[in-house]
């Protein structure tokens, strides 16, 4: 079953629809067109989202009911901090303590999770926080319930890159680097370094800014991107390199379009850099053009395919605060009721009397059922003079008796199954007669069925006898029931002067033993 993944960025939207890891359609709406002549300016940003998303939906029919978010860094908080190793029971407040001298905003404002990596070496606990503004995790999901799209998960768009990476066959083991990018589109760049799967640095890019000159051409504006690409990219490995100087990059990955990797090669072999440039075909097909929104929103179509090592998941987080909320209002509640043992007693007083009565009511119905029990005939149980022979005995007939119990239960033919599945089998012009089902004497079950076709041609009426035979055949709960299917007669008779075919079809659970000549002959004999 298909699902989507929508990517919300910076300038634009992408939409993936996946069935089984393979990409079956993919859209991408420029937020420029929310601004363009077919919307009112009164009419709000999110009414304009949710109606460019149907649109699109609509006409690449897509058709789905559930789906995954990843959301731009511009709408996030992530951090990575590290404090000592703590019980667990005094983690969550180091952790918030922690967080607020990294968070210009108050906690309270905030859905946020977060998670914990040891480092066993150094000794600390390395926290990866997430954090969103409540209204803005709101609009996210007022947005997919306004289009019929039940909410896997909503994460940061670098991790739906992770998972996209490991789609294409990227290895995480050791500390290894991401860097995706598409300067075809105005979207920002992401740079994550991770530990065995583990993200400790992230940095967002954005180049639009700055760049904007009316003067310029496409190809300078191109150059201008490029161009502070790569000092943004001296910028982060410098900026990574002075934070964590005892982690060395092993790998980094990059994830980009064909028409600059060469160039891009010459500039991280000159860095020191070991850069690996991902083959986006086998994932978005030789003919689909790479885009990092078509990358992030299949990545996030996959969160319950390809689960990572982080576990965070900003829906599931809000439904939990949800939940404890509701909890607390509980107590709140309670908190401003005044309790009075008189009526507690009294409350008290009406169960008792309640569940006195209901017995008083049951008491007759219990005694009926022990005079019941009573009545029924007694067992003769073994005595204490029996030698073990005689247990043996005893013992072996009882398990026949329960085997036998066993088989009619176990081994009962349903004919519920056969009587809906005969007339679909029956051809044009055929008729059953006689339904007869039977067992033998090893518990197998055997069918026989009788009938009459009138076609006005014997020709046609054996075909259709014939026809009838293989339809059982052919039929997965006939061939897995029995063995053995065969027509054992087919003649003729005079019915209301129409000469008709009479036939007879054995279903058996077992082969027919064929006997030779010599057994024909004994039986002549």
């Amino acid at each position: 079953m298909s699902s989507l993944g929508v990517y919300f960025g910076t300038n634009s939207i992408g939409l993936a629809e996946v069935n089984k890891k393979k990409l079956v359609n993919n859209v991408v709406i420029q937020q420029a067109s929310m601004f363009s002549g077919d919307f009112e300016e009164k009419v709000p940003t999110d009414v304009k989202i949710i109606a460019l998303i149907k649109d699109a939906l609509r006409t690449n029919h897509i058709n789905v009911d559930h789906g995954s978010i990843c959301i731009s860094g511009q709408d996030l908080i992530i951090r990575t901090f590290e404090i000592p190793k703590l019980p667990s029971n005094e983690l969550q407040s180091a952790i918030n303590f922690e967080a607020k001298k990294y968070i210009p905003f108050k906690l309270e404002d905030l859905v946020f999770n977060f998670q914990v990596e040891f480092d066993q070496k150094n000794k600390l606990n390395t926290v990866l926080f997430v954090g969103i503004k409540k209204e803005i995790l709101e609009k996210y999901i007022s947005i997919s319930k306004q289009l019929n799209i039940k909410i896997n998960a909503i994460e940061y768009s670098a991790f739906s890159l992770l998972r996209f990476l490991r789609l294409c066959g990227a290895k995480d083991s050791g500390v290894v680097a991401s860097l995706c990018f598409d300067l075809n589109n105005e979207d920002e760049i992401n740079f994550m370094v991770s530990e065995n799967g583990f993200p400790f640095f992230s940095r967002d890019i954005v180049l639009t800014s700055g760049l904007n000159d009316l003067d310029a051409s496409a190809v300078n504006d191109q150059v201008k991107k490029y161009d502070k690409l790569k000092n943004e990219i001296r910028v982060s490995q410098d900026y990574y390199r002075r934070k964590f100087p005892d982690k060395g990059i092993k790998t980094l990955y990059v994830l980009s379009g064909q028409d600059m990797r060469e160039d891009l090669s010459n500039f991280f072999a000159g860095s020191g850099i070991l850069a690996k440039f991902v083959d986006t075909s086998k994932i978005l097909g030789k003919g689909a053009t790479y885009s990092s929104i078509l990358a992030k929103s299949v990545g996030a179509v996959l969160f319950k395919e390809l689960p990572l090592k982080i576990k965070i998941n900003l829906y599931n987080t809000r439904l939990k605060a949800d939940s404890v909320k509701g909890k607390e209002d509980i107590f709140a509640f309670m908190e401003g009721v005044k309790i009075d043992f008189r009526v507690i007693f009294l409350a008290i007083l009406i169960c008792a009397a309640t569940f006195g009565y209901g017995i008083y009511r049951i008491q007759p119905v219990r005694e009926e059922l022990n005079s019941i029990k009573d009545k029924r005939p007694k067992v003769a149980s073994a005595s204490a003079g029996e030698d073990y022979a005689v247990l043996a005995a005893r013992d072996k007939n009882l398990k026949k008796k329960l085997n036998n119990l066993d088989n009619l239960i176990k081994n009962q033919l349903y004919a519920t199954y056969f009587l809906d599945i005969l007339p679909r089998a029956l051809p044009e012009g055929a008729w059953l007669t006689k339904f007869t089902s039977m067992s033998k004497e090893d518990g197998r079950p055997e069918v026989i069925l009788e009938g009459e076709a009138y076609l006005g041609d014997s020709d046609k009426e054996f075909e259709a006898v014939s026809t009838f035979l293989s339809n059982l055949k052919g039929n997965q709960f006939f061939s897995k029931n029995f063995k053995e299917i065969t027509i054992t007669s087919v003649d003729r008779k005079t019915i209301w002067n129409k000469s008709v075919a009479i036939f007879s079809i054995a279903c058996r659970n077992y082969p027919e033993k064929k006997r030779d000549d010599n057994d024909r002959f004994l039986q002549q004999e």
